[in-house]
């Protein structure tokens, strides 16, 4: 799978809505939805994956949310395992947003703070076509907006106002590994 970037000439389907997936699944969206959750665990950082990133035009993404990134992250209020979530949508769950640092694989030079929603209502399919759905909160709901946001032709800089600081990646690394290890350091 090729990562889909907006520096190439032609990456239309990054700012395109995707289409629904067929119901019943086909076999072939179920085999891609399982390469897309391989191609998210390569990835150096990742915790979610739009089908939209690889070029496949349709409504699934791929989340998880590992050990290691509770580690780097204080928002984090569950893990969660590798998982397909097909024709995703969330309703917010309140008005509370919070500011939080996000990159992009699309984007693969910039960082940012981005205004989300805090605490959003999820539903989905598995590739099996099981319903998913539930409360996402901080993180977790962090990453099913950013992702359904590419599904809708949206990237994480479209979301970037004053309110949050954006800039090259490293150097906005170096800020938030300063700014965790104070709030580290003053627990």
């Amino acid at each position: 799978m090729q990562l889909v970037t907006i520096y190439q000439p032609d990456h239309s389907v990054l700012r395109q809505p995707a289409k629904t997936v067929p119901v019943p699944i086909p076999d072939d969206f179920k085999q891609f939805a399982e390469q897309l959750k391989h191609a998210m665990l390569q990835l150096e950082n990742s915790v979610g994956l739009a089908a939209t990133q690889v070029g496949f035009p349709y409504r699934m993404f791929a989340m998880h949310i590992p050990e290691d990134v509770v580690a780097v992250r204080g928002d984090v209020a569950a893990l969660l395992p590798p998982t397909v979530l097909i024709n995703p949508l969330f309703e917010p769950l309140s008005d509370e947003k919070q500011l939080g640092w996000e990159g992009c694989f699309s984007v693969p030079d910039k960082m940012g703070e981005v205004l989300r929603y805090r605490s959003i209502y999820y539903e989905g399919l598995s590739p099996e076509g099981e319903k998913i759905a539930g409360e996402a909160h901080d993180l977790l709901a962090r990453i099913i907006q950013h992702e359904v946001g590419h599904l809708m032709g949206e990237l994480f800089i479209d979301k970037i106002t004053s309110a949050g600081r954006f800039g090259p990646v490293d150097e906005m690394r170096k800020i938030r590994a300063a700014e965790l290890a104070a709030k580290n350091n003053a627990q």
